[in-house]
């Protein structure tokens, strides 16, 4: 399997207080099917979870991840034992406003 986790906190180089929402973009480059498990984590707890399937060749959409301006956590984890092949886009909303985007370099991957 591989981990992605992305983390955004009050202050922090991806500063939680100005996100309220993200919209995750998953894109399979590779030939071979796989899931994602999604998890949004906040202090108090789980706050999103989700699985979606990423066909070969595939893009896969997951609007309005809600975190509320807090520091959050995004998880993903795949079926898969290597990244090469996952391509992940972040775009970071405020009010519906977009603030900015991240890709898979701003996440810690695990192989």
């Amino acid at each position: 399997m591989s981990i992605f986790r992305l983390d955004a906190a009050e202050y922090g180089s991806i500063d939680a207080r100005y996100i309220q929402s993200v919209d995750l973009t998953i894109t399979n480059t590779g030939g071979e099917d796989f899931d994602v498990l999604i998890h949004g984590y906040y202090p108090h707890g789980v706050y999103y979870v989700g699985l979606v399937h990423a066909a070969a060749g595939a893009t896969v959409f997951v609007p309005d991840i809600t975190n509320q301006n807090m520091t959050f956590s995004l998880l993903l984890v795949t079926n898969i034992n290597y990244s090469y092949s996952t391509q992940i886009t972040v775009h970071a909303k405020n009010q519906g406003q977009l603030v900015a985007v991240f890709s898979k370099s701003d996440f810690y991957t695990i192989e």
